[in-house]
């Protein structure tokens, strides 16, 4: 009896530390890009008036839509699309609830990040942390057209 209970705790023991060491089915880094992606980057309001729409395809394709402006399409350099990559998965998306997206005064100006996997959210929302800071990034790049993008080429 003695042996069979130290038999039962070592295999449980081994089954445990196995089970911890293989860690979880997937890093952020791993998961793949069409969980996170297409990405949708929207700017609105403001003084300005801004009304941009960005989506964005896990292979840096980026189909940019502003107010009063034609459609148009360019790809991200490889430095962006990979900085791009890294920040959409550093982002907790399932823990994300969807974000208010209405302005809270007249001239509020609201840009939102949204995913497959979660949101939209405001980028101001400190959950996103750091990874906001390359979204804000993009969206005031495409700004100036495609001519003046430093991040992204046009087709």
């Amino acid at each position: 009896m003695r042996h069979t209970a130290r038999l039962l705790c070592g295999t449980a023991i081994v089954v445990v530390a196995m089970t911890a060491c293989a860690g979880p089915a997937e890093s952020p880094l791993a998961r793949s890009g069409a969980e996170v992606f297409p990405l949708t980057i929207s700017r609105t309001g403001g003084v300005a008036g801004f009304g941009d729409v960005l989506v964005v395809t896990g292979d840096g394709l980026i189909v940019v839509t502003q107010k009063g402006r034609a459609q148009w399409t360019c790809r991200l350099t490889p430095s962006a699309a990979t900085r791009l990559r890294l920040a959409a998965s550093e982002v907790p998306w399932p823990r994300l609830r969807p974000a208010n997206t209405g302005p809270s005064f007249p001239d509020d100006l609201v840009t939102t990040v949204q995913s497959p996997a979660g949101g939209p959210v405001r980028l101001q929302d400190p959950r996103l942390g750091a990874t906001s800071t390359v979204f804000n990034e993009l969206v005031n790049d495409v700004q100036g057209g495609r001519s003046a993008s430093g991040m992204c080429r046009p087709l």
